[in-house]
């Protein structure tokens, strides 16, 4: 028998801006609009259907198999057109369109049958069960984000809306303005996804859910323990090393790309067998994890609520950051020059990057003054307050200035980072901003300084080890120093610079930077790298706006 409607109300969608629209496979809002397959032809009006629970009947599913050279998708919709119904299936290899059957028009028990049996046989799992582990020589099945496709699917709407809206004057200053745009620019976007292999039009950002990229994390977690620890295969698969440690490789490198959709094209997809392709695809579910925060102030930015009525979108986007301060520093004033000069006179001629400064911002997070206050990092007895560096693409910085620098998470393998998880500073300005990526973004980068506690004394070590947070904490240090073959030859108080900086040291850059003196500054490092490994330690100070 067919189901009952899922009732709605006006009030609901008026706010559907404000209220989440899902919750996993749920839908938690009456307007949530969840897009038809595109291979989909038979009717235009044909909606995907929702039970009144709420549960969303739209299944994505992704099988990889690095021996079969298999890489393939299939995708199961039960549809609605007013009183008829629709199994509709789609399958083929990533990154093509593949094949379609259609099971319809039909009643609603027919479809739904169809419905379940296709998810059954595909996953191994019944319908009620499709969270549960995916089960081997079967499909995965990956939760979605539907959050934003009801904006997607209206862009006609919406730019006629926008070209009868009489344009808002923003009320930013205009290197504020000129900020804001940088980091928004959906083109930015894109070329970091196209960067970092992720196939934004097959599998656009922000349609992988957390639960998904958690997922992710977790398969890469066990990889890495197997690269890590190649006796773990022995241990698993109960078989000889040597064999079965590719075995073992290849397995999770299979769960790992079915979780989380990659195109290869007609290639076999390849083991994630070391550490540099490990790190790799660790950037790369950062980077999503990163850039979501950004693409979701974008999104909703982009609704036509009754604040776009009164307000510029750069400004509305700014406030959505939350930031307390963002004042544009007045090029002729003693601050920017002698934060210029640190810009500048700190720069390694090794890395080859030459700076076009235009703008610096001094800049204050919200709360994060008080986080520090509140924190056991500033009752330390032995303090060791510096100023340094850190870059990140423009695209990653409307989640690092709207909720702060991020550590990885727990699920994400240790040994993606070379000082072990943490935030990674320098004193030296274009070691970082070798992070920036410059090339993506209009051959413009941005620059943090951050005010960083790190405590005395310091780990220290001249190679990188993935367990130097650990090393550390034996050590009784809150951070990490990779010893640096080139170092600042002095240090100064950075309250020449202004008041707030009293009792944090930067590099003298009046005295250069030199041989470093210290006994262990014989590793491969040839700047310093500072890791702090709690947020709590970091107070953001200033941003600038650097061509490269």
């Amino acid at each position: 028998m067919p189901p009952k409607k899922r009732k709605g109300s006006g009030k609901q969608a008026e706010t559907k801006s404000k209220q989440p629209k899902q919750d996993g496979q749920k839908a938690v809002s009456h307007d949530i609009d969840i897009p038809l397959d595109e291979g989909f032809t038979e009717h235009g009006d044909a909606k995907v259907h929702i039970d009144e629970e709420g549960v969303i009947y739209d299944a994505s599913l992704n099988q990889t198999n690095i021996g079969g050279n298999n890489n393939k998708f299939y995708r199961l919709q039960l549809l609605r057109s007013g009183d008829t119904y629709y199994a509709h299936t789609r399958w083929g290899r990533v990154g093509e369109f593949g094949q379609v059957k259609i099971v319809g028009p039909t009643d609603f028990d027919a479809a739904l049958r169809e419905f379940n049996k296709k998810f059954k046989d595909k996953s191994g799992h019944t319908w009620e069960d499709r969270s549960d582990p995916a089960k081997k020589g079967k499909y995965t099945f990956i939760e979605k984000n539907y959050e934003d496709d009801d904006d997607e699917d209206k862009p006609d709407k919406v730019k006629e809306e926008d070209n009868e809206a009489p344009e808002i004057e923003s009320k930013l200053p205009r290197q504020t303005q000129r900020l804001i745009e940088l980091i928004f620019n959906q083109n930015h976007f894109n070329a970091v996804l196209e960067n970092i292999g992720y196939n934004a039009n097959k599998l656009p950002l922000g349609k992988l859910s957390k639960a998904t990229l958690k997922q992710g994390f977790e398969h890469l977690h066990e990889l890495a323990s197997l690269i890590k620890h190649p006796s773990l295969a022995g241990n698993k698969y109960q078989a000889t090393q040597r064999e079965l440690h590719a075995k073992a490789i290849e397995d999770f490198s299979n769960k790992y790309y079915s979780t989380i959709p990659h195109e290869f094209g007609r290639n076999r997809p390849p083991a994630i067998d070391d550490n540099e392709t490990l790190r790799k695809e660790i950037s790369m579910l950062d980077t999503l994890t990163d850039m979501e925060v950004a693409n979701t102030i974008m999104k909703s930015t982009n609704d036509k609520d009754k604040d776009a009525e009164s307000v510029n979108m750069l400004d509305k986007r700014f406030q959505d950051l939350g930031m307390d301060e963002m004042e544009p520093l007045d090029h002729n004033s003693s601050e920017y020059k002698a934060l210029a000069d640190y810009l500048i006179k700190s720069s390694g001629t090794s890395h080859g990057i030459k700076y076009r400064l235009e703008d610096i911002f001094r800049i204050e997070r919200n709360g994060e003054a008080e986080r520090f206050e509140k924190s056991e990092f500033s009752k330390l007895k032995k303090h060791d307050r510096r100023l340094l560096w850190h870059g990140s693409r423009t695209t990653n910085y409307g989640g690092i200035l709207s909720q702060g620098l991020r550590i990885a998470p727990p699920e994400a393998p240790v040994n993606g980072y070379a000082f072990g998880k943490g935030v990674y500073l320098a004193d030296v300005s274009s070691k970082s901003a070798q992070y920036c990526s410059p090339g993506m973004s209009g051959s413009t980068g941005l620059l943090l300084l951050i005010e960083a506690e790190l405590g005395k004394p310091m780990y220290e070590i001249s190679t990188g080890d993935p367990g130097a947070q650990e090393q550390a904490k034996k050590h009784g240090s809150y951070s990490t120093l990779g010893v640096g073959r080139t170092a600042p030859q002095g240090w100064t108080d950075g309250g020449f610079i202004h008041d707030n900086l009293k009792g944090v040291q930067l590099p003298d850059v009046t005295k250069g930077f030199g041989d470093n003196k210290a006994a262990n500054a014989n590793g491969y490092l040839q700047f310093n790298e500072y890791i702090p490994y709690s947020v709590e330690q970091l107070r953001l100070r200033y941003l600038f706006r650097v061509g490269m």
